[in-house]
């Protein structure tokens, strides 16, 4: 009689040599997903955070120009801060006077170098209030790219 351990057909060490590389495969494909989220997860991340700037700065731009205005209270009243729905440009130098025209344009011209696509609008609906609208092209949250942003206060 042989001292040789007997193998069942098929459960030889050749068989069971392949289970590990199955194993690997299996590790591999479940790595490869988990780095697919994490990829996913970071480009969600990166949006939410320039989003999140962009809103920031419309805050901040929103808040100096009321600034502005409470700065200037004479002229608010005499209605030169009225400013309709429209973009500035970058690059253009805001008019030295008077101050009014120079705080909206200056204030447009931020608002274009900041934002992108950058428009804003201050109206006065009555009882003493102010409304500033920003508006500026969010294109990597929704199909429609613009985002609106509103400030309404008492001077």
């Amino acid at each position: 009689m042989s001292m040789k351990k007997q193998f069942p057909a098929g459960f030889g060490p050749r068989r069971r040599g392949g289970f590990s590389l199955i194993e690997v495969l299996i590790t591999i494909l479940v790595f490869a997903i988990g780095m697919l989220g994490l990829a996913a997860l970071q480009a969600t991340s990166v949006r939410s955070n320039q989003s999140a700037n962009f809103r920031t700065q419309a805050t901040a731009l929103g808040y100096m120009i009321i600034d502005r205005m409470r700065a200037n209270s004479d002229a608010v009243l005499r209605g030169e801060y009225l400013a309709g729905l429209q973009s500035g440009s970058c690059t253009a130098a805001p008019p030295a006077t008077p101050q009014a025209a120079h705080d909206v344009a200056a204030w447009r011209q931020q608002l274009a170098c900041q934002l992108p696509d950058g428009q804003g609008s201050i109206t006065f609906p009555g009882g003493g209030q102010a409304v500033v609208s920003i508006t500026w092209t969010d294109a990597r949250w929704s199909l429609v790219p613009t985002t609106a942003f509103q400030l309404t206060t008492t001077l």
